[in-house]
C-alpha cells in the first residue's frame, strides 16, 4: 500500500564512524537550515533513534547499509514515521539513495514529502515448556540454523497448529517481503515484491533436497518445535540478535500487515535496484 504525506521534521541516523555518511549528513543538514526545516542528528549505535524523533517527525533519513537501516527500523516501527535511506554499504539494497544524489532528490521532496508505502513485519515467540522465553517483531527475518557444529536440526513444523511435516536441515529462514532479498534469497527462496503481504518458509539446505519454500498469508501461523537437543542451535533475528535454542523449544511466527512505513523517493524502484545490485542481470532482445 502507497501513500502521500506532508514532510513536517527530519530526523537524520547516521551510522558512527562512516566518515563519508557524516559528511553527507553535513550536506544535508545544511540543506535543512537554509529551507527552514526543523530536523534533529542520532548515530547509530550510540543514540536509539526512537529517543531523538522531533514530535513533529515526518520522515526518518538513515545514513548507512542495510543493518543499520533495519536496526532504526525496528527501533522505531511503534512511532508510524516513514523510514528511507542513503546507501553506505556494501549491497544497500534497502536503501534508495546514494550518496551522490541524496542531497538533490531530498531538496526535491521537502514541501511535500516523499511517497509512502507499508510493509508487514514478522512477530515470533519462543516457547519452553509453558513459559515464554522471547517474543518480538523483525523487519527483515527470523533464522533457526545451526552453529557451529555440522549436524542437521531436526524439527517438527506445524501449521495453525496443526502438524505439518518432520524436517531435517541447517535450519529455516522466515522472511518479509523486504528480507527476501538477503538469507532467504541466498539460500533459493523466493524474492518477493515488496508489497506483496505475504511471508516466506525457506529451508536451508534440507536433507535429500525434501522441502520446497513456501509463502504464507501473514495470518498464518507456523511453528517449529526443536526435536533434539544439541548446543548449537540459534534463533537469530533481522541478523541482529541471537538466542540460543534447547531441544523441546517452540517457535512461533506469523505475520503483521502494514507495520513498516517506507519512504519512496522516486529515485530508484524495486527492480531498478534488483539490477543496480546484481540480483538479475539484463539480457539482449
Amino acid at each position: 500500500m502507497s501513500g502521500k504525506r506532508a514532510l513536517g521534521a527530519l530526523a537524520l541516523v547516521v551510522k558512527k564512524g562512516n566518515r563519508r555518511a557524516e559528511a553527507a549528513c553535513a550536506d544535508i543538514a545544511d540543506l535543512l537550515a537554509r529551507r527552514g526545516v526543523p530536523f534533529s542528528t542520532a548515530f547509530h549505535p550510540d543514540d536509539d533513534p526512537a529517543d531523538c524523533l522531533p514530535p513533529d517527525a515526518g520522515l526518518i533519513l538513515v545514513l548507512g547499509g542495510d543493518g543499520t537501516f533495519i536496526a532504526v527500523a525496528r527501533r522505531c516501527l511503534d512511532r508510524g514515521v516513514p523510514v528511507g535511506g542513503v546507501n553506505f554499504g556494501r549491497v544497500g539494497f534497502l536503501n534508495e539513495l546514494t550518496p551522490e544524489n541524496c542531497v538533490d532528490v531530498l531538496a526535491r521532496t521537502l514541501d511535500s514529502g516523499p511517497a509512502t508505502e507499508k510493509h508487514m513485519t514478522l512477530r515470533y515467540t519462543l516457547s519452553r515448556g509453558n513459559g515464554e522465553q522471547l517474543r518480538g517483531e523483525a523487519v527483515n527475518d527470523v533464522v533457526l540454523t545451526r552453529g557451529r557444529v555440522a549436524r542437521l536440526c531436526s524439527l517438527r513444523l506445524s501449521v495453525n497448529g496443526r502438524s505439518f511435516v518432520g524436517l531435517r536441515s541447517d535450519g529455516l529462514i522466515f522472511s518479509t517481503p523486504i528480507g527476501s532479498s538477503g538469507y532467504c534469497g541466498s539460500a533459493g527462496g523466493p524474492l518477493m515484491a515488496p508489497d506483496i503481504n505475504a511471508y516466506a518458509v525457506t529451508a536451508i539446505c534440507p536433507y535429500l533436497n525434501s522441502f520446497h519454500p513456501l509463502m504464507l498469508c501473514p495470518e498464518t501461523r507456523f511453528s517449529v518445535l526443536v526435536e533434539e537437543p544439541s548446543p548449537d542451535i540459534y534463533l537469530t533475528v533481522d541478523g541482529q540478535e541471537s538466542r540460543h535454542v534447547a531441544g523441546g523449544d517452540v517457535l512461533e511466527v506469523c505475520g503483521l500487515r502494514e507495520r513498516l512505513i517506507t519512504a519512496d523517493f522516486g529515485a530508484a524502484g524495486y527492480f531498478e535496484r534488483l539490477l543496480q545490485r546484481g540480483f538479475a542481470a539484463p539480457g539482449e532482445i
